[in-house]
């Protein structure tokens, strides 16, 4: 069974995050960077979006790339996936830095 807890549905710019999973197998994190409106195709991915591997029951903090989201808002996409299958997605709104609205 997969669990996940998050600590919010929205975050401020420069703002770190955390969640907790758990899960009866061994699980990934995969973190995805989007901007509203998208930036240019051929710009590569943040240093912070990827898939890494997470323990079950221990905090995993994420942080938005202020560079990806200084000049405008966007999401982070995460998904949970454990070894058996089981999936937890969720769309975290980042917020743009107050002194760019």
């Amino acid at each position: 069974m997969l669990k996940v807890e998050l600590e919010m549905n929205q975050l401020a710019f420069e703002r770190q995050s955390s969640l907790i999973a758990h899960s009866d197998s061994k699980m990934e994190a995969t973190i995805l960077c989007f901007t509203q409106p998208p930036r240019p195709p051929k710009l590569n991915p943040c240093s912070e979006c990827g898939t890494f591997e997470i323990t079950s029951g221990e905090r995993f903090y994420f942080n938005p790339n202020p560079r990806v989201f200084e000049d405008r808002g966007g999401f982070l996409e995460l998904k949970i996936q454990n070894k058996i299958g089981e999936v937890w997605q969720q769309r975290i709104r980042i917020d743009p830095p107050l002194n760019q609205l």
